[in-house]
């Protein structure tokens, strides 16, 4: 009786000392995971700005005119076309450089 309850505490410890080894890495994993999403979100700021003043370079639009409409559009396609192609495979690598630099400091 005496061993049962034994080889029960053993293995209710061993089972205790797992799930807390899975939950730190479940919080790294998620740090990880945030560190990523933060470094793709800079990089998506710096290609609006830099979406931003390429399209305050160009004339005015001949085609539609300018409106107050078609400037919100421009801007609301601006910040969706800078979110796409932070998330791309092939990005600026900005998010990478980012990670790689942070990823080691606490």
């Amino acid at each position: 009786m005496d061993i049962d309850r034994v080889n029960q505490n053993l293995a209710r410890a061993k089972l205790s000392r797992l799930k807390q080894q899975t939950s730190g890495m479940d919080q790294a994993k998620q740090k990880e995971q945030e560190l990523k999403s933060a470094c793709a979100g800079f990089e998506a700021i710096f290609i609006h700005t830099m979406v931003k003043s390429m399209r305050q370079s160009l004339p005015g639009d001949a085609l539609l005119g300018e409106s107050h409409g078609m400037d919100m559009y421009k801007s609301m396609y601006d910040q969706h076309l800078s979110d796409e192609l932070s998330a791309s495979k092939t990005s600026l690598g900005i998010k990478e450089f980012l990670y790689n630099q942070l990823k080691d400091s606490k």
